[in-house]
């Protein structure tokens, strides 16, 4: 019995001893699994998710999030992990199918993008005057279609007028009706009426017409289609002279003309033959009048104190001769053969009051292309002229020049002022624009504004003419 108590007293430690190993393995496990568990927050919009979870895979916390209530995550949708912060946020992603310019394209972008934000990642962007369906600033929240419709700015010539047109989609048909321009059987229109409209197109249309002409001692009439007196005279198998000139008749009598302005129908043309030639001739030269002045004779009074001689010199002339008989000379060179003497006359010194008078413009209305009646704040009138600028080019303000800006007199004309131009006859409409430029020509004096065409040609077309520039509102 006493060994069977030592064999026992023996075993008693083995059995504390593999106890404390299972009681602390347990324990490593706990910890273990205590220190691998993670406090995750999901936030998907507005909405936001919390659970603590073993890991840190993102994978498996959209997962778990989605147990929670939180929508699947689509093929489209981000998300971005904050491992170190146990955040992960949701980006929704939304699909724009695009209709613009004759193409489709599908853009995938964040939900609440601006839909026209949307359009400019997709390189389609809007112009100010372009029409989009769904409105351009509309929130995307879900897929989404969008029609972007564009606003085409085209220049029509017809009947010698120059029209700036901004119209939605359509076709040179329904620009000729927007600009109340109607064909007559024999009437051309280039491009054709059927062809799209394209943002800068220029529409011409080319009439038939009855005219008279005179040329070269003979006069006939001619049925043919012309926009200006150059192309009418040349459909008439008439050739023109770099001096040569146009005549039309008014009811005023013979006025010149350009070669590019319109011809009316039933006009009665005359060309006139202009040549040059030079010649040497001997002259009297005239001697020259030297004053003395007298305070006891008045102003209106004098006598020749000392008579003079004339002298004798050689000149060559340009004579410029038109239809044979001479118009004007010029004197190209000179050559003194005998010098002049002087003539002295003593004149009075009383003087004679004189008069000034002076002017100004006013507020008032007119009436533009459209019909429509206009009040401005005040008007100028006066030459104008036309310029383009190269690409990158900006204006003194710094803005983009572009067709319906204008160089000016920023003291005349203020940064910002929003104006009208045509000329007094309607003959040419620049139409409204803003004062964003300075003229230099205008800063001088010279001119009352300088209009910004695209190209050389639009500016050459326009050359120089006399205006009426209407100031609507001044400034900003």
């Amino acid at each position: 019995m006493r060994h069977a108590r030592k064999a026992q007293s023996r075993s008693m430690p083995r059995i504390l001893l593999i106890a404390l190993l299972v009681a602390l393995i347990s324990v490593g496990s706990v910890v273990s699994v205590v220190a691998n568990t993670a406090d995750i927050t999901v936030r998907d919009g507005e909405d936001t998710y919390t659970f603590s979870m073993i890991g840190k895979n993102p994978a498996e916390i959209l997962a778990r999030a989605e147990t929670e209530g939180m929508p699947p995550v689509s093929e489209i949708d981000t998300y971005d992990f904050d491992e170190t912060g146990g955040l992960l946020t949701v980006q929704r992603a939304v699909r724009v199918s695009a209709e613009a310019d004759g193409s489709s394209v599908m853009l995938v972008v964040p939900e609440g993008t601006v839909l026209e934000d949307a359009l400019a990642s997709g390189g389609i962007a809007l112009g100010a005057r372009d029409a989009v369906e769904p409105a351009r600033d509309t929130v995307l929240t879900a897929d989404t279609m969008a029609v972007v419709t564009r606003s085409n700015r085209v220049f029509l010539e017809a009947d010698g007028k120059r029209r700036m047109l901004d119209l939605l989609g359509g076709t040179v048909a329904e620009a000729l009706e927007s600009a109340g321009v109607t064909l007559g059987d024999q009437d051309t229109v280039t491009p054709t009426e059927d062809t799209p409209l394209t943002n800068g197109m220029r529409i011409r249309v080319a009439r038939y017409i009855d005219v008279t002409i005179t040329a070269d001692g003979e006069t006939a009439a001619h049925s043919i289609p012309a926009g200006n007196y150059g192309d009418a005279l040349e459909n008439a198998g008439m050739t023109l002279g770099e001096q040569d000139e146009i005549l039309v008749e008014t009811a005023d009598g013979m006025k010149a003309v350009e070669s590019d302005e319109h011809v009316a129908d039933g006009a009665v043309i005359r060309v006139v033959r202009v040549r040059s030639e030079e010649a040497t001739v001997t002259e009297a030269l005239d001697y020259e009048t030297v004053y003395e002045y007298s305070d006891e004779m008045y102003e209106d009074e004098s006598e020749v104190k000392t008579a003079g001689v004339a002298g004798e010199r050689e000149v060559t002339y340009k004579i410029t001769y038109a239809d044979g008989e001479e118009r004007s000379r010029e004197v190209l060179s000179e050559k003194i053969l005998q010098e002049a003497q002087n003539e002295v006359v003593v004149a009075g010194t009383k003087e004679r009051p004189s008069t000034g008078v002076s002017g100004g413009a006013a507020a008032g209305t007119f009436v533009d292309a459209s019909g429509e009646t206009v009040s401005y704040q005040y008007s100028l009138y006066g030459s104008c002229t036309a310029y383009y600028a190269e690409p990158g080019a900006v204006t003194s303000i710094g803005a983009t020049p572009q067709v319906g800006y204008v160089a000016v007199d920023p003291n005349r004309i203020p940064y910002g002022s929003l104006l009208y131009i045509a000329a007094a006859d309607g003959s040419w409409v620049y139409g409204y624009c803003y004062a964003m430029d300075t003229g230099g020509a205008a800063m001088a004096g010279d001119i009352v504004a300088d209009l910004y065409y695209d190209t050389l040609e639009d500016c050459t077309a326009f050359g120089r003419r006399n205006m009426n520039v209407y100031v609507i509102r001044a400034g900003w």
